[in-house]
């Protein structure tokens, strides 16, 4: 596939988002990188986060949205845009998330003075209403397949890729850490990951992304390590206690609302 040069395509999988969807909506229009094209999906919602889309349709041609009928689920939702990406770069963003609005610029300027494939950042953390409930997540500039092992510190809306990267590839939707799981696929692939040591998004915590079912998680991640990994015991378990050692740094000092 022939994908336009230098244009990004920013691809939003929405699902009852219809409070949130315009302002993350109006972070990517705002962006100083300009050449860009933004493809929402809305994954059957039950609110009015399908209204909302067409009303920014039609505020602004650069964006497109596409309705699925049924639900199923954020990997599903990706994998559709995935197949709808027109530009030389791709980056990922959840409708209720926000970018600043240097955010592309520098992450594309990242990936070429690097020479890398992948680019991610660090972000900061706000409320529903989006105040600001604790410090910032700063993540490494080097990412390796080991390293995110031990931490997922890649969070979707930060990542700006090269497309070329999707072809023949999806994302796993069998597995609840489905990005964890495409990024460790791309990184043994061979791609290349650099991160942006500047917080350049705000991760909206909820009650559903608060890790207020930190049981859940933790089970889903230990079935990544032996199921899809399929490491020996021994070693599952190590990563699986730097896995739970780097999640309580991250969440400590986050404000309860």
């Amino acid at each position: 596939m022939l994908y336009q040069k230098g244009v990004c395509s920013v691809i939003i999988p929405a699902f009852n988002c219809e409070d949130t969807l315009r302002e993350t909506v109006q972070s990517a229009l705002a962006q100083t990188y300009s050449s860009l094209e933004i493809l929402i999906v809305d994954d059957a919602s039950k609110d009015n986060t399908a209204g909302v889309m067409q009303e920014l349709a039609d505020e602004d041609n650069r964006i497109r949205v596409f309705f699925l009928s049924q639900n199923g689920g954020v990997a599903n939702a990706r994998n559709f845009l995935f197949q709808h990406v027109e530009g030389e770069f791709v980056a990922f963003l959840d409708g209720d998330d926000v970018w600043k609005s240097d955010k592309l610029e520098k992450q594309i300027q990242l990936l070429e003075s690097e020479k890398c494939d992948l680019a991610y950042s660090s972000y900061s953390f706000i409320d529903g209403e989006g105040n600001d409930i604790g410090h910032d997540k700063i993540v490494p500039m080097h990412c390796s397949f080991k390293a995110l092992l031990k931490e997922n510190y890649v969070l979707p809306s930060t990542v700006v890729m090269r497309s070329t990267w999707l072809q023949d590839r999806a994302m796993d939707g069998t597995y609840s850490h489905e990005d964890f799981v495409f990024w460790l696929g791309l990184l043994q692939d061979g791609a290349i990951a650099r991160g942006c040591v500047e917080s350049l998004v705000f991760y909206r915590l909820s009650d559903s992304n608060r890790s207020g079912d930190k049981v859940k998680a933790a089970k889903n991640r230990w079935i990544v390590y032996r199921r899809y990994l399929h490491l020996p015991i021994p070693v599952a378990c190590w990563y699986f206690l730097q896995y739970t050692l780097n999640g309580l740094r991250k969440y400590r000092g986050i404000q309860k609302s």
